[in-house]
């Protein structure tokens, strides 16, 4: 069968059940699926191919896969500088005050192109963020994010859903510079919400998870009543249209409770954080099957650990996640293998804890396991959507030539990367990528992040504080509301 398309001459970290690893390797896609894996002489000489990339010296290996990540956050890095609840208050204002569709799609665009630069294939981004904060009061910002990041043509989920009560929540939008104010309810977001499944799901390399909040067991009846009702009605929408279900900022007990007060918890579900955990809420994970994104670069891994290797020991699915971008942290997947495996071998005394090959399935095929699309992707398999990376090894810092999965794990970068191939098609070759005018996307975010930051007043929370220097710990500051705009 001929090939349109041959990575030709690397060695394949394929990720199969077996775990292959194939010297001098190739594979061969058809249209958008891989229809050959093997050695080289075989591969080529059954499978002619219209296009050849030589990948010599060259590792190639699936796609990699974030779990959680944030739309929005791409425009505010560095925000507050180190400051998380000034942080978190900056982002309540820009996601409802201070963004336009303009806004979320030059930031869409922004960190899809990061993403594929870094080899992620498929990335799950929230539309927005701080303490459930989403961008839902009119479907013109979702499908701002959507249009943007299928520009790019990376695989995209993105993740809406309602903010915290009380509703309504005030929001903003902006017409010829000008700011108008509104309430918004819970229905109006959940309009929202089905009106960007309608517009957005399946379209291109986007789908649509719904998202919801996660609450404690420490909040009044009447609150919890509240998030009763929206969860019940949130879920309908999701079972509907047979979509994930994910959540944000789980931690000590909070599983449990979603399971036994809110019903929330199924095989179509992903968690994220998931710090100090309880017995039961492991159980519950087991029970429903649920899987969980660790973010081990995360502030939430600071305040919390998340216990990934007795999670795994117990048969749960876990994956990796940037929960990025954000004040101090990318997309760059290798450097979250490494965080991840660095935390648990310190928290456990334990050099043995996450070797590099569970590290680099929690980007891959259990990644792909975790947002049930390992039919598709995650490995390097015959009938798999040809979503596939190579990484340029003849660098000095991936040198001498051996151990190749070592390498990778332990010592490569997201600038590593050197070629994505998404559904076959190629996106970035020899770190070049053609169909985007790279210099447009990055002068556009930039102007649509002095915008935002001219419509909050944000400015002054760019300013990088003196106390980054000379002493054992920087001091927060506290983020005053500019002037004209009120609190939420």
């Amino acid at each position: 069968m001929k090939a349109d398309l041959l990575l030709s001459g690397g060695t394949i970290i394929t990720v199969d059940p077996a775990r292959s690893v194939i010297e001098d390797g190739a594979v061969a896609i058809s249209g958008d699926r891989i229809i050959a894996v093997g050695p080289r002489s075989y591969v080529m000489r059954a499978h002619p191919a219209k296009r050849v990339i030589d990948t010599s010296h060259h590792a190639i290996l699936p796609g990699l896969i974030d779990g959680h990540g944030h739309a929005g956050h791409g425009l505010v890095k560095s925000l507050c500088g180190g400051d998380s609840a000034a942080w978190m208050d900056a982002c309540r204002l820009i996601y409802t005050q201070g963004s336009s569709p303009s806004f979320w799609q030059a930031e869409a665009r922004l960190v899809a192109l990061e993403r594929l630069m870094f080899g992620v294939t498929t990335g799950v981004s929230l539309l927005g963020g701080g303490d459930s904060v989403m961008r839902t009061d009119d479907p013109a910002h979702g499908i701002a994010h959507c249009t943007g990041a299928d520009e790019i043509g990376i695989r995209t989920i993105m993740a809406i859903g309602p903010t915290r009560p009380p509703h309504p929540r005030s929001y903003a939008s902006w017409e010829a510079g000008r700011k108008i104010e509104y309430p918004v309810t819970f229905e109006q977001q959940l309009e929202t919400m089905q009106a960007l499944v309608e517009t957005c799901h399946n379209r291109g390399r986007v789908q649509v998870a719904m998202l919801m909040l996660v609450a404690r067991h420490d909040i009044n009846p009447a609150e919890q009543a509240v998030i009763q009702r929206q969860s019940r009605l949130v879920q309908e929408l999701q079972h509907r249209h047979r979509l994930l279900f994910h959540q944000d900022g789980h931690r000590a007990g909070s599983i449990d409770v979603a399971d036994r007060v809110y019903g929330l918890l199924g095989p179509d579900t992903f968690l994220s954080h998931c710090t100090d955990l309880t017995e039961a809420d492991i159980a519950a994970l087991e029970r429903h099957n649920v899987a969980v994104v660790h973010n081990p670069s995360a502030i939430a891994s600071v305040h919390g650990y998340c216990p990934v290797p007795a999670l795994l020991e117990r048969g749960i699915t876990v994956m990796l996640g940037s929960d990025g971008t954000a004040p101090d942290r990318s997309t760059d997947m290798f450097r979250h293998m490494f965080m991840a495996r660095r935390l648990h071998q310190r928290e456990h005394r334990d050099e043995s804890l996450i070797p590099p090959g569970k590290a680099l399935e929690m980007v891959t095929i259990d990644a792909a396991r975790g947002l049930r699309m390992d039919r598709d992707i995650g490995s390097l398999e015959p009938g798999k959507l040809a979503d596939i990376i190579t990484v340029d090894l003849r660098k000095p810092h991936l040198a001498p030539r051996q151990m190749p999965l070592w390498r990778l794990v332990c010592f490569a970068n997201g600038q590593d990367v050197a070629t994505v191939v998404v559904g076959g098609q190629v996106l970035m070759e020899d770190r070049r990528v053609p169909h985007i005018d790279i210099g447009k996307v990055l002068d556009e975010a930039q102007l649509a992040a002095e915008l935002m930051l001219d419509r909050t007043g944000l400015r002054p929370a760019l300013a990088e504080p003196a106390a980054l220097w000379g002493q054992s710990r920087s001091r927060g500051r506290t983020l005053r509301a500019p002037s004209g705009l009120r609190r939420l």
